[in-house]
């Protein structure tokens, strides 16, 4: 198994990735892009929300430290 502290480290990676995509081609930037990239990269980032909540739970159900 992946170690926990580096999944829950990539995924805040990813979101923040995507969320600085946003801050520079989302709504109200100076060079926005397609609105359906936009709504790709916030779908992105609610799933990686997602995911790492439900990793966090199984972590404290197993009673594993991330």
């Amino acid at each position: 198994m992946t170690d926990p502290a580096e999944m829950i480290a990539w995924l805040e990676s990813r979101i923040a990735s995507a969320k600085t995509w946003l801050e520079d081609h989302g709504h109200g930037s100076k060079r926005p892009r397609p609105e359906t990239e936009i709504a790709t990269k916030e779908y992105d980032i609610a799933r990686f929300e997602e995911i790492k909540g439900a990793y966090l739970k199984a972590l404290r159900k197993r009673g594993v430290a991330a």
